[in-house]
Formats: C-alpha cells, sequence, structure tokens
C-alpha cells in the first residue's frame, strides 16, 4: 500500500515537471514565471487541511453551545408560567398581609371609639343621678364639675340647677354623637371591604371564632353561653381576622 502512495505520488511529480503545452486561451507565455515547488504546495495544502479540521472543531463546539442554549430557552420557556403563576401568588400574598396589618390597625381604632362611646353613656346616666336625694358613693368627674360651679357662683342656687345640668347634658349628648357618627362611618368602611363583626353575646360558645378569657357561675342561661364580650371579634370574609375575647356562663 505504501509503495503504490510513493508510486503514485512520483508520477505526479513526473507530471508537474514535463512542459505541457498551454491551452490557445492562456495567449501568449508569460514573461516570468516563479518555478513551482511541490513540496512548498504540499506543505500548503496539509497546512490548509489543519486550519480546516479546526476550523469543523470550532465549529462544532458551536453549535453544541448553541443547540445547549436552545435547550436552556426551552425550559426557561416550559417554566414560564410556573414562575410567574408563584410570582404572582407571593405578591398577592404579600399584598394581602399588608390589606391584614391595616385592618387590624383599623379595628384598634374601632376599639377606641367603642369604648369612648360607652364612656359616655355611663357620664350621661351618671348626670341624671344628680339631682337625687341620696348622695353616689363615687363622683363622676361631671358631678365634682357641677358642685364646684355651685360653690363659686354667686347665683342663687334655685336659679343655677336646671339649667347648668342641662347645658352638660347637650354637651355629653354631642360628644357622643359625634363618636358614635366617626364610630359608624368607619364600621361602614371596614364592611365594604368584607370585614364584619362576629355576633357572639348570647351565643353558644365557639372555639372557632371565640377565646374565653373566664368564665361566669350563672344559672339563668345555659351552660356555656357567651355572657360578656370582652374584645369585639371580626371576620375578614371567610377568614377571623380577630377572635372575640369573651366571658362563659357555666354552672357549678
Amino acid at each position: 500500500m505504501k509503495n503504490d502512495k510513493e508510486a503514485l505520488f512520483a508520477k505526479f511529480l513526473d507530471y508537474l515537471h514535463s512542459e505541457q503545452q498551454l491551452p490557445e486561451y492562456l495567449g501568449e507565455t508569460p514573461e516570468s514565471v516563479h518555478s513551482f515547488d511541490p513540496y512548498q504546495m504540499v506543505a500548503e495544502w496539509t497546512a490548509l487541511r489543519h486550519e480546516i479540521k479546526q476550523q469543523g472543531k470550532l465549529l462544532r463546539s458551536t453549535q453544541d453551545a448553541l443547540v445547549q442554549a436552545l435547550d436552556v430557552t426551552r425550559a426557561d420557556q416550559q417554566h414560564l408560567p410556573t414562575r410567574l403563576e408563584e410570582s404572582h401568588k407571593q405578591a398577592l400574598h404579600k399584598f394581602e398581609r399588608q390589606e391584614e396589618k391595616l385592618l387590624e390597625d383599623l379595628l384598634g381604632i374601632v376599639d377606641a371609639l367603642d369604648q369612648a362611646c360607652t364612656y359616655w353613656q355611663e357620664e350621661l346616666k351618671a348626670l341624671s343621678t344628680t339631682s337625687t336625694s341620696k348622695p353616689a358613693k363615687r363622683k363622676t368627674f361631671w358631678q365634682k364639675l357641677i358642685d364646684w360651679i355651685k360653690g363659686n357662683s354667686t347665683q342663687p342656687s334655685s336659679s343655677k340647677k336646671s339649667p347648668m345640668s342641662a347645658s352638660l347634658r347637650e354637651i355629653l349628648t354631642s360628644n357622643q354623637e359625634g363618636v358614635e357618627l366617626i364610630r359608624r362611618s368607619l364600621l361602614e368602611i371596614l364592611r365594604q371591604r368584607r370585614v364584619v363583626p362576629i355576633p357572639s353575646l348570647g351565643k353558644p360558645f365557639d372555639s372557632q371564632t371565640m377565646y374565653a378569657v373566664g368564665r361566669e357561675s350563672r344559672e339563668d342561661v345555659t351552660d356555656n353561653t357567651v355572657t360578656q364580650e370582652v374584645v369585639k371579634g371580626y371576620l375578614w370574609g371567610d377568614k377571623i381576622l380577630r377572635e372575640a375575647q369573651v366571658i362563659v356562663a357555666t354552672k357549678q
């Protein structure tokens, strides 16, 4: 096999060294012709072949990298809906948590308004008892104020009692109505956001929506009935925004 290649190469060299008749389309013989070096041609051909191989390897490497990049892109496209859905759920959960915190803060304001309404009602009730014959064991601020005004006024006592009590009653009533109006407005805002009170007073105790902070011995109501609402509970749609803190009846 080796001898055949050498013989073929020898014939090829003989052909290259032999004088060949130039075809007519080449025209006249050129004035100067560089000498032909077959070894140089073979070396250049070998170098060219090596360069082609290197470029082929580079092309295959580039194709492999492109295929891998396409595979990654297809995988990303397949997982993109899932990632978008997870991102949407996370954003929605964060928004709901912030909204829940805001609603809880508003419930604290509602509690304060409830206490204010109760306070004004008690003051009005206490003011209505200032004219009774029996002295109160513990005087309220308004009773003390009336006594102070009576003690420092120069008018006869018979002419100052009724107008003064009526004026204080108007002030207390006005304050109570103002606080109650704010309270109702805030409750309406909460209702529009699906926040409603949990009915508990007089209802059977429900451990899902209520938390018992104490028990009260009662014979006039059914056992395990809520007799007092310490802190009002609220629902936010189907979710418990705040449990109701209650006192529960028990029979001993």
